[in-house]
């Protein structure tokens, strides 16, 4: 993705690898971008399926980054249920 939505996408991304769960407000600052660019790049990012929703609400939305996820709670099902 050429241009400022590409360049927002790539901060958004950075940002997640090191903190792999996010909400807007909390990037938006830390990034010194607008609630909107977050916004659009973090919704870009979850239909690549690289980001999921995790709260399901309207407001206060948070992110986290899938595949990080996935890798740490591997296997944790069998620890579970042992």
């Amino acid at each position: 993705m050429p241009g400022a939505a590409g360049s927002s996408m790539l901060l958004v991304h950075e940002l997640l690898q090191r903190r792999p769960i996010i909400g807007i407000l909390p990037a938006s600052r830390e990034l010194n971008v607008t609630h909107p660019t977050v916004m659009k790049a973090l919704d870009h990012l979850r239909k690549l399926e690289i980001v999921r929703e995790v709260t399901g609400r309207r407001r206060g939305k948070l992110y986290c980054y899938a595949r990080y996820m996935s890798i740490l709670t591997r296997d944790t099902e069998a620890i579970r249920t042992k």
